[in-house]
């Protein structure tokens, strides 16, 4: 078959560009377009934006997670690399093998060395993990090239009964406070929530307003129930009907004081 002119002359620039990045050990930005499995291990096939036609696998050894399960969770996602090794397809074409963990560990000594605690950092979601066992529903999030740290609910948003599914979508990006650097152990805790207003500081309620909300809490005399993120007011249960944790109900302010901290509701009904 006659090929198009330029055609072997491009393969050669991917090869090229791909061979440069390995020698001058250069971090690339690809994006995960497929997870596979090798040996009962997944691995990522991946492609370059900034070098077009150019494809490359990351091995489970080498994105730097410490779960394959986590891996799975990485497609179509953003990841930056390094080129390990090129080597040629079944079309003549070039394949890298690269490493995530390469460029993260190279990134990690330069973040730990910057961040300040106090400071407010951009951060993007990689992955929102269920509660397992005694560790609790967590995000994962990029602190800085690929830097990744597990955020606690309790540090990633005000609500105390919206599921962080529903709050956060994996890519989205989102500001964090730096709460603790530790060198020595290459970590950084940081806390989304708090980079955030408090929300009783911007709550407005009067006498007699009716509001909904989601029931946070009972013990058979009194109903907690969070009307926004981080908004909680108190009830008391009601004389008639039952409700739990979870139900959507409708209420009536019968006293708010923002400076104390006081929302008090009185009950009107379960929602559908």
């Amino acid at each position: 078959m006659i090929k198009p002119e330029g055609f072997s002359a491009a393969k050669r620039d991917v090869q090229k560009m791909l061979w440069s990045a390995k020698e001058r050990g250069t971090t690339l930005e690809a994006v995960v377009t497929k997870v596979t499995t090798f040996n009962d291990l997944p691995v990522w096939e991946i492609e370059f934006p900034d070098v077009p036609g150019a494809k490359g696998i990351v091995p489970y050894a080498e994105t730097g997670l410490d779960s394959p399960r986590l891996a799975f969770r990485f497609a179509g996602q953003a990841v930056n690399v390094k080129v390990q090794e090129v080597k040629s397809d079944d079309e003549g074409g070039a394949v890298a093998v690269c490493s995530r963990s390469a460029a993260v560990a190279e990134a990690q000594k330069e973040l730990i060395g910057s961040l300040k605690e106090g400071q407010i950092i951009d951060c993007v979601v990689k992955a929102i993990l269920p509660r397992e066992g005694e560790t609790p529903a967590r995000l994962l999030v990029d602190i800085g090239g690929g830097v990744l740290t597990a955020v606690p609910r309790i540090r990633a948003t005000w609500s105390r009964t919206m599921p962080l599914g529903a709050l956060f979508k994996i890519g989205e990006a989102v500001k964090a406070k730096v709460l603790r650097v530790d060198a020595e152990k290459n970590a950084v805790e940081v806390s989304i929530k708090d980079a955030q207003p408090d929300p009783w500081e911007r709550a407005s309620f009067k006498r007699g307003d009716f509001v909904t909300g989601v029931v946070a809490n009972t013990d058979g005399s009194r109903v907690w129930v969070e009307v926004s993120p981080g908004l909680v007011g108190l009830a008391s249960y009601p004389l008639r009907g039952e409700v739990g944790r979870g139900d959507r109900v409708a209420c009536a302010v019968a006293n708010f004081d923002r400076e104390s901290r006081k929302l008090r509701l009185r009950l009107r009904g379960v929602l559908a």
